[in-house]
Protein backbone atom coordinates (compact mmCIF):
# COMPACT_ATOMS: atom_id res chain seq x y z
CA UNK A 1 0.00 0.00 0.00
CA UNK A 2 1.35 3.46 -0.86
CA UNK A 3 1.86 5.68 1.71
CA UNK A 4 0.40 9.60 1.51
CA UNK A 5 3.97 10.85 2.21
CA UNK A 6 5.45 8.91 -1.03
CA UNK A 7 3.09 10.31 -3.04
CA UNK A 8 4.40 12.68 -5.67
CA UNK A 9 2.56 15.47 -4.68
CA UNK A 10 3.72 15.07 -1.30
CA UNK A 11 7.38 14.73 -2.40
CA UNK A 12 9.81 17.81 -1.76
CA UNK A 13 10.58 20.14 -4.66
CA UNK A 14 14.13 21.69 -4.43
CA UNK A 15 13.43 24.98 -3.97
CA UNK A 16 16.01 27.79 -5.24
CA UNK A 17 18.47 28.90 -2.76
CA UNK A 18 18.38 32.83 -2.58
CA UNK A 19 21.45 34.64 -1.56
CA UNK A 20 22.14 38.28 -1.67
CA UNK A 21 26.16 38.63 -3.47
CA UNK A 22 28.52 41.64 -4.98
CA UNK A 23 29.28 40.86 -8.99
CA UNK A 24 33.27 40.42 -8.46
CA UNK A 25 34.10 40.33 -12.20
CA UNK A 26 32.11 40.33 -15.32
CA UNK A 27 33.47 37.64 -17.44
CA UNK A 28 34.11 37.69 -21.25
CA UNK A 29 31.07 34.88 -21.76
CA UNK A 30 28.02 36.54 -20.34
CA UNK A 31 29.21 35.01 -17.11
CA UNK A 32 29.92 36.74 -13.55
CA UNK A 33 32.30 35.96 -11.01
CA UNK A 34 30.59 36.55 -7.25
CA UNK A 35 32.53 37.56 -4.21
CA UNK A 36 31.88 34.56 -2.91
CA UNK A 37 33.39 32.51 -5.39
CA UNK A 38 30.01 30.97 -7.52
CA UNK A 39 29.79 31.74 -11.03
CA UNK A 40 26.17 33.23 -12.02
CA UNK A 41 24.45 34.22 -15.40
CA UNK A 42 22.44 36.72 -16.22
CA UNK A 43 18.87 35.54 -16.02
CA UNK A 44 16.26 36.71 -18.65
CA UNK A 45 14.19 38.66 -16.64
CA UNK A 46 16.86 40.53 -15.45
CA UNK A 47 16.70 43.36 -17.40
CA UNK A 48 19.40 45.80 -16.42
CA UNK A 49 22.78 44.21 -17.43
CA UNK A 50 25.08 43.27 -14.43
CA UNK A 51 28.44 45.00 -13.73
CA UNK A 52 31.30 44.68 -11.68
CA UNK A 53 30.48 45.78 -8.42
CA UNK A 54 26.67 45.70 -8.17
CA UNK A 55 24.90 44.03 -5.51
CA UNK A 56 22.45 40.96 -6.70
CA UNK A 57 19.94 39.61 -5.99
CA UNK A 58 20.93 35.08 -7.13
CA UNK A 59 19.14 32.37 -7.44
CA UNK A 60 20.81 29.19 -6.73
CA UNK A 61 19.30 26.05 -8.31
CA UNK A 62 19.15 22.44 -7.60
CA UNK A 63 21.41 21.79 -10.77
CA UNK A 64 24.12 23.87 -9.67
CA UNK A 65 23.50 26.87 -11.51
CA UNK A 66 23.07 30.21 -10.21
CA UNK A 67 21.35 33.29 -12.11
CA UNK A 68 21.54 37.12 -10.80
CA UNK A 69 17.96 37.64 -11.33
CA UNK A 70 17.52 41.64 -9.78
CA UNK A 71 20.05 44.35 -9.59
CA UNK A 72 19.50 45.94 -5.56
CA UNK A 73 22.05 48.45 -5.77
CA UNK A 74 24.33 49.30 -8.83
CA UNK A 75 27.81 50.29 -8.15
CA UNK A 76 28.06 53.50 -10.80
CA UNK A 77 25.63 55.45 -12.27
CA UNK A 78 25.20 53.66 -15.97
CA UNK A 79 22.29 51.35 -16.91
CA UNK A 80 22.48 48.72 -20.35
CA UNK A 81 19.39 47.00 -20.74
CA UNK A 82 20.32 43.78 -22.08
CA UNK A 83 17.93 39.93 -22.13
CA UNK A 84 20.71 37.37 -22.47
CA UNK A 85 20.01 35.06 -25.80
CA UNK A 86 17.48 37.75 -26.61
CA UNK A 87 19.49 39.01 -30.66
CA UNK A 88 16.23 41.49 -30.87
CA UNK A 89 14.82 43.91 -27.58
CA UNK A 90 11.44 45.58 -28.76
CA UNK A 91 9.32 47.74 -26.95
CA UNK A 92 5.31 47.23 -27.79
CA UNK A 93 3.35 49.82 -25.94
CA UNK A 94 0.60 52.36 -27.55
CA UNK A 95 2.78 54.91 -26.29
CA UNK A 96 6.47 55.08 -25.14
CA UNK A 97 8.17 58.24 -24.14
CA UNK A 98 12.14 58.83 -23.78
CA UNK A 99 13.20 61.96 -21.59
CA UNK A 100 16.53 62.99 -20.81
CA UNK A 101 17.31 65.96 -18.83
CA UNK A 102 20.70 65.86 -20.68
CA UNK A 103 21.07 64.29 -24.44
CA UNK A 104 19.38 60.88 -25.73
CA UNK A 105 21.81 58.96 -28.55
CA UNK A 106 20.86 57.20 -31.02
CA UNK A 107 23.66 54.66 -32.80
CA UNK A 108 23.32 51.71 -34.90
CA UNK A 109 26.00 50.21 -37.31
CA UNK A 110 23.74 49.16 -39.87
CA UNK A 111 20.57 50.96 -40.91
CA UNK A 112 18.56 53.27 -38.66
CA UNK A 113 14.85 53.57 -39.38
CA UNK A 114 12.22 55.83 -38.00
CA UNK A 115 8.82 55.74 -39.89
CA UNK A 116 5.53 57.09 -39.09
CA UNK A 117 3.80 55.80 -41.44
CA UNK A 118 0.39 57.62 -40.78
CA UNK A 119 1.77 60.33 -38.20
CA UNK A 120 3.48 63.26 -38.19
CA UNK A 121 7.64 63.64 -37.23
CA UNK A 122 8.70 66.55 -35.64
CA UNK A 123 11.68 67.78 -35.02
CA UNK A 124 12.19 70.83 -32.79
CA UNK A 125 15.77 71.92 -31.91
CA UNK A 126 18.17 74.81 -31.84
CA UNK A 127 20.74 73.74 -34.06
CA UNK A 128 19.70 70.88 -36.70
CA UNK A 129 23.34 69.32 -38.30
CA UNK A 130 22.58 67.04 -40.61
CA UNK A 131 25.56 65.06 -42.57
CA UNK A 132 25.17 62.24 -45.19
CA UNK A 133 28.61 60.99 -46.91
CA UNK A 134 26.78 59.54 -50.31
CA UNK A 135 23.27 60.43 -51.08
CA UNK A 136 20.43 62.52 -49.85
CA UNK A 137 17.10 62.20 -51.88
CA UNK A 138 14.14 63.72 -50.43
CA UNK A 139 10.83 63.47 -52.18
CA UNK A 140 7.39 65.55 -50.57
CA UNK A 141 4.64 67.07 -52.06
CA UNK A 142 4.97 69.99 -50.88
CA UNK A 143 8.02 72.00 -49.15
CA UNK A 144 7.84 74.90 -47.71
CA UNK A 145 10.55 76.16 -45.82
CA UNK A 146 11.71 80.07 -44.05
CA UNK A 147 14.79 81.06 -43.21
CA UNK A 148 16.32 84.71 -42.06
CA UNK A 149 19.41 83.70 -44.24
CA UNK A 150 20.09 81.11 -46.67
CA UNK A 151 23.25 79.96 -48.43
CA UNK A 152 23.64 77.06 -50.58
CA UNK A 153 27.27 76.25 -52.09
CA UNK A 154 27.13 73.21 -54.78
CA UNK A 155 30.83 72.39 -56.10
CA UNK A 156 29.97 70.92 -59.54
CA UNK A 157 26.40 71.60 -60.81
CA UNK A 158 23.09 73.07 -59.12
CA UNK A 159 20.08 72.22 -61.22
CA UNK A 160 16.52 73.77 -60.68
CA UNK A 161 13.67 72.99 -63.01
CA UNK A 162 9.88 73.28 -62.54
CA UNK A 163 7.19 73.90 -64.84
CA UNK A 164 6.91 77.26 -63.80
CA UNK A 165 9.54 78.91 -62.01
CA UNK A 166 9.77 82.21 -60.19
CA UNK A 167 12.46 84.25 -58.60
CA UNK A 168 11.80 87.73 -56.58
CA UNK A 169 13.67 90.08 -54.56
CA UNK A 170 12.53 93.42 -52.95
CA UNK A 171 15.49 95.04 -53.73
CA UNK A 172 18.39 93.32 -55.97
CA UNK A 173 18.86 90.17 -57.79
CA UNK A 174 22.83 89.52 -59.07
CA UNK A 175 23.48 86.79 -61.75
CA UNK A 176 27.61 86.75 -62.03
CA UNK A 177 29.37 84.06 -64.27
CA UNK A 178 31.70 83.99 -66.59
CA UNK A 179 28.86 82.97 -69.36
CA UNK A 180 25.22 83.68 -68.99
CA UNK A 181 22.99 82.08 -71.58
CA UNK A 182 19.18 83.00 -71.39
CA UNK A 183 16.52 81.02 -73.77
Amino acid sequence: MMRLEDTPATQAVAMPQWSDARIAVALDDGRFLLHDGRIAQQAASCLVQPQAGDRALVAGCADGDSFIVHLLARANDEAVLSVPGAATLSLSQARIALNASDSVKVRALGDLHLNAATGTVHLNARNLFTSVTDTLVEQTRHRIARAEHYLLSVRALLRMHGKQTLLTAEKDVKVDADRISVG
